[in-house]
């Protein structure tokens, strides 16, 4: 044999050892990585949490969220949102306070009545309740309709896993005229995902519609306990740069059964 083989093979041996030896090290340390668990990021540049990923989730609550409100659906840590205004019902009229807290899974709602004995609240994990005792019928519908007839649900029933669909788009009143030139509306159906009988609301779905001009919220229509109910939304006006109904008042069969009358609204940071 030649010493050009013999230095050929030599050097092939070398080669192959290198390999071999290289490959062992990189399963090696892949082993010690695994162990460990994955490794995690540093980085703080993007904020990459919950709130920020699923409010995209659907396009048209991420549009309404963005057309109502400044900071209130944009900051990481969003404000505590307090309404306060005059509640009607028949020739009753009651002084109330609504403050709502976005939460990773939706919001927390609590609602205090003038006279009332206790505070209501609402929240995705616990449901309806107060600390009163039992929460009575009355009181569970009200507190239901101030909690689920709003914008801020139609926009955060989705981080609690709500299904939205859109029924229409474009959508004229039933008995418009030929040459109808008012208000269009796209329709879109929010089923409540709760499946809980003691927590799920009595309405297991809304439609809203949703103003095709302005981008806002007209009205909101519900089923509850084999009853039609709608709520209607009407003179939005800015405060502190957030977009919110100065009244709503809702009707079965054409009758006024509940009105809510803005007086105050105010931001505070958690």
């Amino acid at each position: 044999m030649s010493r050009k083989l013999i230095v050929a093979g030599l050097l092939c041996t070398a080669i192959a050892a290198t390999m071999f030896i290289t490959y062992a090290r990189s399963r090696s340390t892949a082993r010690v990585i695994d162990s460990q668990g994955p490794l995690q990021s540093t980085s703080t540049d993007v904020d990459v949490g919950p709130r920020t990923r699923d409010l995209a989730l659907q396009p048209d609550a991420f549009k309404l969220s963005r057309r109502i409100g400044g900071e209130r659906f944009k900051a990481k840590t969003p404000a505590v949102v307090t309404v306060q205004g005059v509640l009607s019902t028949g020739t009753n009229r009651q002084n109330i306070q609504l403050s709502r807290y976005q939460t990773d899974n939706g919001e927390r709602v609590e609602l205090s009545v003038a006279g009332a004995l206790a505070p209501l609240s609402w929240d995705a994990t616990a449901g309806a309740r107060t600390s009163a005792g039992v929460l009575d019928l009355a009181n569970r519908v009200l507190l239901e309709r101030l909690t689920f007839d709003s914008a801020d649900q139609f926009i955060l029933a989705q981080l609690r896993g709500a299904s939205y669909y859109v029924v229409a788009r474009q959508v004229r009143p039933d008995d418009a005229a030929d040459n109808y030139s008012g208000p269009l509306w796209d329709v879109v159906r929010i089923d409540d995902p709760e499946q809980n009988e003691q927590k799920k609301p009595l309405s297991g779905w809304r439609l809203y519609y949703i103003n095709n001009k302005t981008g806002l919220i007209d009205k909101i229509v519900c089923d509850s306990q084999g009853e039609r109910i709608e709520a209607n939304f009407s003179d939005w006006t800015e405060r502190a740069g957030e977009k919110f109904p100065s009244a709503i008042t809702w009707t079965s069969h054409g009758q006024t059964v509940m009105s809510f009358s803005l007086t105050n609204v105010s931001l505070v940071a958690q």
